[in-house]
């Protein structure tokens, strides 16, 4: 007997779909748009947050 330690397997089928095509969880999933618009204002936030940092305390040194 051979014992299954490994829970994911990736050549098992999750659902009905075949492989070629986009599953159903993927289909029903909703816009990621403002997922994305958060990402961008979230990295311009940290730049200016580190460029602050910069300015206060390394530069003219």
């Amino acid at each position: 007997m051979e014992d299954k330690t490994n829970i994911y397997d990736p050549e098992e089928p999750r659902d009905d779909t075949p492989r070629k095509e986009v599953p159903r969880p993927a289909q029903e999933e909703v816009n990621d748009k403002p997922a994305g618009r958060t990402i961008a204002w979230t990295i311009v936030a940290a730049v200016a947050v580190l460029a602050l940092i910069y300015f206060l305390f390394f530069y003219g040194k």
